[in-house]
């Protein structure tokens, strides 16, 4: 009855909600933000670039063909530590050039009036290549054999296509891009598009030309180039290519492989074919963070492209699958289809996100990627769960801000809200509005509002009404549910309220929530909560009832504690999802203070001998989460003993060390519980890890599997004395790959003893580790220097300026204030806030606003928490006797 009921009334509901409180209008150029004047727009650019690889300068010229819309005396283009030797217009004209640093902008004033039209603009320039991933910037790496090279690359997004030549650089002055680059005659160079012609070297270098682009974007330029071996295959008529510094070879295959299914899955997907005629993937070693969406010439770290059987991880293959997804699923979501400024990035990366995550999910159902995607709903969840959080579409006003937009709300919300909306709406509904949607806008530029349209014609749905609440404003419901009975029927009374971290604050927002609830065994029914509060139908008592069944809905859940006791009793029975729901909902219940923190704990003691990996992903981030406030307190001791007890019963029925070989997620979880043991200070599991990291140094060929060998190898490190601590150190440095440094010198940052931690300090500055991964070392120093927890953030105060050297600006804002919180308990917040603002840019403010509010967080919890944390425990212990 509830389903026929529920299905018919939620489309009305919806068609009679009333429109969003702040109706944004499709895309329409004059009315997009940005600095630029739109009285003159670019069509074509040819350019000319000469990198000097020993000087690290380049110079450049390029060929403008422009379309002058209304009559002007001067064209405005963005440059940023460029230098502009000469302008000419038509050919005849030379402009006389003004700069304006801080507003990364250039003026070339004719002396006359420019009549409306056609016309043409060639400049002549020059800059500087830096080590940042920044515009052009150069990367020294080491081959196989430790010979020292150098290559470049390029990093636009969100605003540094300036930084390589003048430009507009606002994403909606789409237009079409011919890039010619002279690179030494050994070096392989590689763009959006084919190479189109080379000459013939001469005095040590050559010149290679590509084709011309379709219209796009400035900041999906790329330009790589180095010695590099590649491997090609193709999909769908397109070349794909995969490129990397030598002696890698075959860890590109597996990238290859991947690229080629995802290409022809995408195809079919948006039935908008892939428009260009190839697809490089390039390999950057070293300082190049994450991975960019470059169109047709997509970078990536190294780390999260190559595999290679012989040295990488398994769990590697599934982070290189997803991330080469997510980028390649921005081929269409931001480069075929681009967000017009930089308020609407969410249409870029939430929708890569969900896209990329459903295509992973589509061709490995074995990885259970959307049970495991959990975690990151969750991180999205407390981050909008604060007052300082943000809409998913959020006003930009500048450049700076526009870099701080790349966050867990843009990804990670919208990725969950679109899930949701997927699942609301019908698969298949929406597919067709988001194949109408690539082919009303390809090689154009769109807002929400467009989506909207497309999405709601396809379902017959006011999607604009349903959304906006989700996506114009911040936070998310608390749904509560409470359950009461009569004559065996159960009716269910459902509130939604704003969630809050901090339970003093108030809203009276509203959404329209859609409530997947499942009574018992059966699949959930949707129903549509557009109220405070309503009353419904809720099966027979004493049976399980889920109100977020599935656990897609972007919304908390607080049962009352009848209900909440028959979930736990009952958690065994339920659907992974919805002991995923549970786990993630009574945690943050409970760390907000709404429920006690027992009744959390004894949830995960339920837990027993589950054998998810999901389901003990959110049970270990939980227990994480608890650790990080009882580490260096009195309690601890019993704290790790309670958390070994959680972790033992799956450990056990794995059948520990040995037991039966499973499949990729069952060989995860063991070495997840290996190591959740072991840094719970487990004497068994301690113990084993040290006999097997000696049997391995003795004899190589008794190396366990590498995801093992790499928990076996943290737990050493973080109980190394001085003589283990030299043995990882001399390990780290005879590595000859990045994956081997990154396993060995891992482990030693782990030691806890603080003698070692100010050794690994030392380390991160010395030049022998990369500079730029530098801050990560510390922050793990910091995290596990319990007996010290001053020691790495005086170490950062004092060597700040070093650490931030070789960091991109949008690294330096998002990475600084995150060191800062994971310094949350090293100072009091007035000291850490103060010395954030002093070395952090004034637009960064905000972020540090953020980092603020988590560390007030942390500390509340920490007062309020850890007391019924050790009294949970020290019960335990008295039970026990």
């Amino acid at each position: 009855m509830i389903r026929t009921i529920v299905a018919a009334s939620v489309a009305s509901v919806l068609l009679l909600c009333a429109a969003p409180a702040r109706a944004e209008a499709p895309f329409a150029f004059d009315a997009t933000p940005g600095k630029l004047p739109k009285a003159v727009v670019p069509i074509d650019y040819d350019i000319a670039i000469t990198p000097d690889i020993a000087t690290k300068r380049f110079r450049g010229s390029e060929t403008v063909s422009v379309t002058v819309r209304s009559a002007v005396t001067s064209f405005t283009v963005n440059a940023k530590q460029l230098t502009i030797a000469s302008a000419l217009l038509d050919g005849a004209t030379k402009a006389t050039i003004a700069f304006d640093a801080a507003k990364q902008l250039a003026t070339l004033s004719w002396g006359k009036t420019v009549a409306p039209g056609a016309h043409r603009v060639a400049m002549v320039f020059a800059g500087t290549m830096g080590d940042a991933p920044e515009g052009l910037f150069y990367q020294k790496y080491r081959t196989p054999a430790n010979v020292e090279k150098t290559m470049i690359s390029t990093q636009f997004e969100s605003t540094d296509a300036r930084r390589m030549f003048p430009s507009w650089d606002e994403p909606s002055f789409r237009a079409t891009f011919r890039l010619r680059a002279t690179v030494p005659e050994k070096f392989t160079a590689v763009s959006n598009m084919p190479i189109v012609d080379t000459t013939e070297p001469k005095n040590g270098v050559k010149t290679v030309q590509f084709g011309r682009t379709p219209k796009m974007a400035s900041y999906l330029v790329v330009l790589s180039a180095g010695e590099f071996e590649k491997i090609e295959g193709s999909a769908d008529g397109v070349k794909i290519d995969v490129y990397a510094t030598e002696g890698k070879r075959d860890s590109e295959e597996y990238a290859l492989a991947s690229a080629q299914k995802i290409l022809s899955f995408y195809n079919t997907y948006f039935e908008t074919k892939f428009p260009l005629p190839k697809l490089s993937l390039i390999a950057v070693p070293g300082g190049f963070g994450g991975a960019m969406e470059n169109w047709g010439g997509i970078t990536f770290n190294e780390q999260i492209l190559l595999w290679d059987a012989k040295i990488s991880p398994v769990t590697a293959k599934q982070r290189i699958f997803a991330v080469i997804a997510h980028e390649m699923a921005h081929q269409w979501f931001g480069d075929l289809v681009t967000m017009a400024w930089w308020d609407n990035l969410w249409l870029n990366e939430g929708f890569a996100s969900w896209m990329g995550t459903k295509a992973t999910d589509f061709f490995n159902p074995e990885w259970n990627v959307w049970q495991r995607a959990n975690s990151e709903k969750g991180r999205a969840l407390a981050a909008d769960g604060r007052k300082t959080s943000h809409p998913i579409q959020q006003p930009i006003a500048n450049e700076t801000e526009a870099d701080a937009a790349f966050d867990d709300i843009t990804y990670l919300k919208g990725q969950s809200f679109l899930r949701m909306l997927e699942q609301y709406v019908g698969e298949e509904k929406f597919r067709a509005g988001i194949r109408s949607y690539m082919a009303e806008h390809k090689f154009s530029n769109t807002t929400t509002a467009d989506l909207w349209k497309d999405l709601g014609t396809s379902s017959g749905q006011n999607i604009a009404s349903f959304a906006a609440a989700w996506t114009e404003q911040a936070g998310y419901p608390l749904v509560t549910a409470t359950a009461s009975c009569a004559t065996g029927a159960r009716t269910l009374q459902l509130a939604q309220q704003r969630y809050f971290s901090d339970t003093a604050q108030t809203s009276a927002q509203l959404w329209q929530v859609p409530l997947a609830i499942a009574i018992g065994p059966d699949a959930p029914a949707y129903t549509l909560l557009a109220t405070q509060n309503t009353s419904i139908p809720g099966g027979a008592c004493g049976s399980p009832v889920v109100i977020n069944g599935r656990n897609v809905g972007f919304y908390r859940v607080a049962y009352d504690a009848a209900t909440q006791e028959i979930l736990q009793k009952n958690f065994a029975t339920l659907s992974v999802d919805d002991r995923l729901a549970l786990l993630s909902d009574t945690s943050a219940l409970a760390q907000s203070g709404r429920i006690p923190m027992g009744q959390a704990l004894s949830l995960y003691s339920a837990v027993g001998a589950d054998t998810n990996l999901a389901v003990w992903e959110q049970v270990r981030g939980s227990l994480a989460t608890i650790e990080g406030l009882e580490i260096g307190t009195k309690g601890y001791a019993k704290f790790a003993e309670y958390a070994r007890s959680v972790l033992r019963p799956a450990f056990v029925k794995l059948g520990g060390w040995d037991g039966p070989k499973g499949d990729a997620s069952t060989e995860e979880l063991r070495t997840g519980l290996i190591a959740g043991l072991g840094s719970y200070g487990d004497p068994e599991t301690i113990a084993e890890a040290r006999k097997r990291y000696a049997l391995a140094k003795a004899d190589p060929s008794k190396v366990p599997a590498l995801d093992t060998f790499g928990a076996i190898l943290g737990i050493v490190g973080r109980n190394a004395d001085a003589a283990t601590w030299e043995e990882l150190h001399q390990s780290a440095l005879k590595a000859r790959t990045i994956a081997e440094k990154q396993r060995y010198y891992g482990a030693m940052l782990a030691a806890t003893d603080p003698e070692l931690a100010k050794k690994n300090l030392a380390i991160s500055i010395s030049g022998e580790i990369p500079p730029e991964t530098a801050s990560f070392g510390i922050r793990i120093v910091g995290a596990v220097a319990a007996a010290n927890p001053r020691l790495a953030y005086d170490f950062y105060k004092a060597n700040n300026v070093q650490l931030a050297k070789p960091l991109s600006q949008f690294e330096r804002t998002l990475g600084a204030t995150g060191l800062i919180g994971a310094f949350w308990n090293a100072a009091p917040a007035e000291d850490l806030e103060a010395f954030a603002k002093a070395n952090t840019a004034p637009e960064a403010y905000p972020q540090i606003a953020k980092a603020m509010e988590q560390i007030q967080q942390r500390k509340a919890q920490q007062t309020r928490l850890v007391p019924q944390v050790d009294g949970y425990t020290e019960q335990l212990q008295l039970l026990r006797k």
